[in-house]
């Protein structure tokens, strides 16, 4: 993570490494990445940019940082849309999510995110959300937690909660990296997301025709 000599730049200055670094990191992805094109763009020498982290991945993962903590607000925000209603909150939630990231003006930046993830990046990016959920359990006011109508499923302890939420993220991350990798509209991804999110809303097994329950009882 950034140092205290980061934070205590300004604004404009903070901003303008920011922006440094997302234009490089669309151009490629961070394995590729080079320190020398970003302190160019950002205007800074190379000990200034030492100064405020520790290397092209510690930069890189701090932006991540601030599209997780974007991303929470934003999940949180459609549970409440939904009445805490939980799959109708992922659909909403998701469907949002799909598209601030697909429509966005920093797209390259999160396609060569979704492209070139590894665990660690999958981890940052996805379980990340979901320990957000499990933290909430012990921080104090409004919660995302506290948003959804846990009552409604037969999940019930902490940890099932967390586990299908987890699936449920996973889900979605592999979405984006299969409409990323087949160059799918981001309507054509939202509805990769719904169809995969409706089979566990609803199931995939077939309800039995009124002739096969009677064979089936017999």
């Amino acid at each position: 993570m950034p140092t205290k000599t980061f934070f205590n730049l300004s604004e404009e200055k903070r901003q303008r490494l920011i922006d440094a670094a997302m234009k490089e990191f669309a151009h490629v992805p961070v394995n590729q990445a080079s320190i020398a094109n970003i302190i160019k763009y950002a205007e800074i020498s190379r000990g200034s940019f030492y100064q405020y982290f520790e290397d092209k991945n510690d930069l890189y993962f701090y932006l991540i940082s601030i599209f997780k903590y974007n991303s929470k607000q934003l999940m949180k925000r459609n549970f409440k849309k939904a009445n805490g209603e939980f799959i109708e909150g992922y659909k909403r939630f998701g469907q949002e999510y799909i598209q601030a990231v697909m429509d966005s003006e920093k797209v390259g930046f999160f396609k060569n995110m979704y492209l070139y993830m590894d665990y660690q990046v999958s981890r940052e990016v996805g379980v990340a959300l979901v320990n957000s959920i499990r933290q909430s359990y012990q921080k104090t006011g409004e919660r995302v937690v506290d948003v959804i109508d846990w009552d409604s499923l037969k999940i019930e302890t902490p940890e099932e909660r967390v586990e299908l939420m987890k699936h449920i993220i996973s889900m979605l991350n592999q979405a984006i990296m299969e409409g990323f990798s087949k160059e799918w509209t981001t309507e054509e991804t939202k509805q990769c997301f719904l169809r995969r999110l409706g089979w566990i809303a609803d199931g995939v097994r077939k309800v039995p025709t009124t002739e096969k329950r009677k064979k089936e009882d017999k």
